[in-house]
Parts: structure tokens; sequence; C-alpha cells
């Protein structure tokens, strides 16, 4: 199953100069556990935050430019190189980012992990609107333990 994984502010900031804009233990550990099998596929920004906590997974990190090296990671050249690579891994397929990939990643993907952060963050990148794509919802669990009011959402298309 290709599964798209995302947080984002009211404004559907998801980035800041290459990074999150925010530190929420709960999201990240959500982010772990949830993507814990699988493959995960991210841009070369996300990879540079994200790389070094994912030595325990399998990813794909994304570049077209053909001196970048990701350390202990493959590269693709395009989400559907990627893919490809990812397909023959098998289990579960994440796309975690950034903005481009997300993009690209809505029309394929069958499910939509998205986390809501009811807060206002500043930001330079942001979530492709989703709502047309993702009609269904298939789960819903709030939390507000983290000093943040967080809504983990499941979402499917419609059959």
């Amino acid at each position: 199953m290709l599964n798209i994984i995302v947080a984002c502010g009211r404004s559907r900031v998801i980035g800041k100069a290459g990074r999150l804009p925010w530190d929420i233990k709960e999201d990240w550990d959500y982010f772990l556990g949830i993507t814990k099998s699988g493959t995960l596929i991210m841009g070369k920004h996300c990879f540079s935050e994200m790389g070094p906590h994912t030595n325990d997974r399998k990813v794909i990190a994304l570049s077209r430019d053909p001196k970048i090296e990701f350390p202990n990671t493959r590269k693709a050249s395009s989400l559907p190189e990627a893919l490809t690579m990812a397909q023959r891994d098998g289990g579960d397929v994440w796309i975690c980012g950034g903005r481009i990939v997300y993009e690209e990643a809505i029309p394929l993907a069958d499910r939509l992990y998205l986390t809501l952060i009811d807060a206002e963050f500043d930001g330079d990148v942001f979530f492709p609107a989703w709502e047309h794509v993702f009609t269904r919802e298939i789960s819903r669990r709030e939390s507000e333990n983290s000093g943040y009011r967080l809504t983990y959402l499941t979402l499917g298309k419609e059959k």
C-alpha cells in the first residue's frame, strides 16, 4: 500500500528553512511507530533532517543531482524510480515529504496519514490541498498531551 504521512499546522505549514517548524515528541514517536515496517521515500531536505533517525529502516532518498550521495540509504532520481525500488522491498511504502514529492504522490497514494497540529507556525513550505482526493475518514484520534492539540487522521479515497 502506498501511504503519505505528514504533520501540518493550521495553515498547512510543514517546513521552515529545510526543517520542521516544531519539535513535538508525541508526533515524532507516532511517525517512527507507524512507519517502522515498509520503505520510506523522501526528498533530500527531509532526509537531511530525518535520515539520521531512520537507520533501522529502509529509506530511499530522492535527488536528481548525480553528485549527491546519502549515507546508508538508497538513492533514486525520481518518484517513479523510487516506487519501483520500494515495491521490490515488499510491504508498505511511506511518502515522507517534502512538498514536491507530496504533490506528485497525492494522486497515486492509497492513504493519507495526516497529523493536524492546532497551532500557527511560521514557515515557507506548505502541504498541498488533499481534501478533494482523500475524502473518506478511516480513523481519527485526538490528543492534548504534548502542549498542542493534535488530531491524527487516516484518510482514504472513495471507492
